[in-house]
C-alpha cells in the first residue's frame, strides 16, 4: 500500500532555501508500505523503518495532530502543540523530538523573544519505507494506515455535520467517490501515479500564493484490493 502525502500537502514559504513541496506515488513493493512525506519525490532519500515499535509510534494521535498542524505551514512551539493535543509542553516536546528523529519535523529559526524554539515541517526530501515483512511490522504499518483513514474520516464528518452552514459553492465542490475496478498490478501502479500527477499542479503553494477564496482541502486517494479476489 502506498500512503502518500502524510496528512497534509499545504506548503509555506518559510525560507529561501526551502524548495516547493512535491509528491509522487512510488510503486508498491512486496513486504513494505511506502509512507511519503509531503515533499517526497521519486529518487529522494529513503528512511526505512523496520522496528515495529517505531512504525506503530507514528500512529500516535498526538503525533498525527502535530504532523497535520505543521503540514499547514505553521511554525509551532511545544506549548502551541500542547494546546493542540491536550498534553503538557514536556510531553509534546518528546513527540517533536521523535518526529525530528524520523524526518517529519525540524527546528525553525528562533523567534525574537528567544524564550521557546518553534518547530516546522521537515525540509528533508524523504520517503519512509515501512517494513511489513513480519506479522508485528505489518500490524504496525496497518495501524499507521488506519490512522490516516480515521483522520480523513473525521474531517469529512466535521464538514458534513455543519454542511448547511457552509457557502453553497463549497457544498457543491465537496465530493466523495467510490469506484471498484478490475485492474492488474501494473495498472494499479499506473493509476496511483496518474492520481498523484492530477494533484501536482496544486502542490507547492506558498503563503503568498494563497488567495482569500482558497481553503485547506483534504484530498484522499486509496487503492486497496478486495480480499479474496
Amino acid at each position: 500500500m502506498v500512503v502518500n502525502g502524510y496528512l497534509g500537502s499545504v506548503s509555506a514559504d518559510r525560507s529561501a532555501r526551502r524548495t516547493p513541496r512535491r509528491s509522487g506515488a512510488a510503486p508498491a513493493r512486496t513486504g513494505r508500505t511506502n509512507l511519503s512525506s509531503p515533499r517526497a519525490r521519486a529518487g529522494d532519500d529513503e528512511t526505512r523503518l523496520r522496528d515495529p515499535r517505531d512504525i506503530r509510534a507514528l500512529a500516535h494521535p498526538a503525533r498525527l495532530a502535530i504532523i497535520d498542524a505543521l503540514s499547514s505551514g505553521d511554525e509551532l512551539t511545544a506549548t502551541d502543540c500542547a494546546a493542540l493535543t491536550g498534553l503538557s509542553p514536556s510531553a509534546t516536546a518528546y513527540h517533536l523530538k521523535f518526529l525530528e528523529r524520523h524526518g517529519f519535523a525540524e527546528p525553525a529559526p528562533a523567534r525574537r523573544d528567544g524564550r521557546e524554539r518553534p518547530w516546522r515541517e521537515s525540509s528533508r526530501q524523504t520517503r519512509f519505507d515501512l517494513d511489513t515483512s513480519t506479522p508485528a511490522a505489518a500490524s504496525a504499518a496497518g495501524a499507521v494506515a488506519l490512522a490516516f483513514l480515521d483522520s480523513s474520516r473525521s474531517l469529512a464528518q466535521q464538514f458534513l455535520a455543519g454542511a448547511d452552514e457552509e457557502p453553497t459553492q463549497w457544498q457543491e465542490a465537496a465530493s466523495l467517490t467510490n469506484t471498484d475496478l478490475w485492474l492488474s498490478v501494473e495498472e494499479a501502479r499506473e493509476l496511483a501515479v496518474a492520481l498523484a500527477a492530477a494533484l501536482e499542479p496544486y502542490r507547492g503553494r506558498t503563503l503568498g500564493d494563497r488567495h482569500d477564496d482558497t481553503r485547506r482541502v483534504r484530498v484522499t486517494n486509496m487503492i486497496v484490493p478486495h480480499r479474496g479476489h
